[in-house]
């Protein structure tokens, strides 16, 4: 689906936002790291009693502007939440500080920790990306690729199958 945030064009996929909600139990709490525009955690903010939004880049107006390459999850946040998304997101942190998030989002999740992430090189000009105005990342240093990540990665995760997401790792791990 297309979005307009601020003017700046944002695509959301339907099969993932469908599968979110679906699995996302009602009146439960997301932890959304990494949200950007927040395409994937508005849609499930009817159902659910609190979802708090972090990133680093305050121009998409997260609750809690951070980066989370260099602050660890618990100076971020002591809650512990439902749910933490952490989609099209880990890429762009550096493979040692995604590693160590993921298991601090381990230790402050209670049901599921849904990930969603490239598996290969399918963002040949992600430095053009970044400065073309007619995207919504554009001028935001935070979102430059910086790490490939390999099913392997995420050992303990069960990978999740959705339409449109052939080159991607989605998968989820329960608490």
């Amino acid at each position: 689906m297309k979005h307009k945030i601020k003017g700046k064009r944002a695509f959301s996929n339907d099969q993932l936002v469908e599968y979110l909600k679906t699995t996302v139990v009602p009146g439960s709490t997301v932890l959304d790291l990494g949200c950007g525009p927040k395409l994937y955690s508005d849609p499930l903010r009817e159902q659910c009693s609190r979802i708090l939004t972090v990133d680093a880049w305050d121009w998409v107006e997260p609750d809690i502007v951070a980066d989370l390459e260099t602050t660890p999850l618990d100076q971020i946040t002591a809650d512990t939440f439902d749910y933490v998304l952490m989609l099209d997101f880990i890429e762009h942190l550096d493979k040692s500080a995604g590693l160590r998030l993921i298991e601090q989002a381990k230790s402050q999740c209670s049901r599921r920790i849904i990930l969603l992430t490239p598996m290969e090189e399918i963002w040949t000009e992600n430095h053009e990306n970044v400065d073309n105005p007619e995207l919504w990342c554009h001028g935001n240093e935070y979102d430059l690729h910086k790490s490939l990540w390999t099913p392997e990665d995420f050992a303990g995760f069960t990978r999740v199958e959705i339409r449109g997401f052939d080159d991607y790792y989605i998968g989820y791990y329960e608490a």
